[in-house]
């Protein structure tokens, strides 16, 4: 039935919400599949797919993906600062930041 749903709904009632722990650090954002469509048009213009992160008490914007079962997002902050997260279908993660040498590793679970 949920499939049907959202099926039927566009919009983030249908999006998947990602909750990752990287040692105590929570991160969490949400992939809407129904972004990743194809254009109804081929002269629309290319669409840019959102979500916002939470980590901690901060929150940013990024560009979620998907690619196979590999899940994740990837930004550039304000500083210049290159930020990319990748959660593996086992649920192992690493985010990483170019501010810092050595990435983070955790683990996400996906949540619908």
């Amino acid at each position: 039935m949920a499939a049907v749903l959202c099926a039927t709904i566009v919009g983030p009632a249908c999006a998947d919400t990602v909750r990752c722990d990287f040692s105590g650090v929570a991160v969490a954002f949400a992939i809407d599949a129904s972004q990743f469509a194809p254009a109804q048009d081929a002269s629309d213009p290319p669409r840019r797919q959102l979500t916002t992160v939470q980590m901690g008490d901060a929150a940013f914007s990024a560009e979620p993906f998907i690619i196979g079962d590999t899940r994740g997002f990837w930004t550039t902050q304000d500083d210049g600062a290159e930020v990319v997260l990748v959660m593996q279908p086992d649920g192992g993660a690493v985010y990483s930041d170019t501010r810092n040498v050595t990435p983070m590793t955790g683990t996400c679970e996906v949540l619908q």
